[in-house]
């Protein structure tokens, strides 16, 4: 069940969520410029234009016109977020399932803007659960059979 905070924000698109990762991952905490955008989306640089412009009207960059574009501070956190998001999702698919890395990007990037905050914090914390469990039978494998009980 979406808490109350979750659902009185209002709701990013999905296209908005990748522009905004795009954005920091283009950005390493500077200037982009718009050209930059449109290459690594493989668009037009008339579409990054107005996605760029719905993006600086609810405030997740600044732009001045014809300038450079930069994440504000909302912007950068919900960028994060979003990377976040896929990264827990990759992994889970990747690590705990066995999903070839790249189905899994894929799926990652699908789902990354249709899960609630909740379900990304299971998933994190079985993803936490089975790398604990995934390296202690990694250390007990390691270990001489001399010291492994029997």
């Amino acid at each position: 069940m979406p808490t109350k905070n979750h659902e009185l924000e209002k709701r990013i698109t999905p296209g908005e969520e990748d522009y905004l990762k795009v954005l920091l991952n283009l950005s390493g905490g500077g200037e982009i410029r718009s050209s930059e955008v449109a290459d690594a989306l493989g668009i037009t640089r008339a579409s990054v234009s107005c996605m760029l412009k719905r993006l600086k009207d609810e405030g997740y960059i600044a732009k001045e016109k014809y300038g450079t574009v930069t994440l504000t501070e909302k912007g950068i956190e919900k960028a994060v977020e979003i990377k976040k998001r896929y990264g827990v999702l990759h992994a889970f698919f990747v690590e705990v399932l066995g999903v070839n890395a790249d189905t899994a990007a894929r799926d990652a990037c699908l789902l990354e803007h249709l899960i609630s905050p909740e379900s990304i914090q299971s998933i994190s914390q079985h993803l936490s659960a089975h790398e604990r469990n995934t390296k202690l039978q990694s250390r007990e494998s390691e270990r001489p059979l001399s010291l492994v009980k029997r």
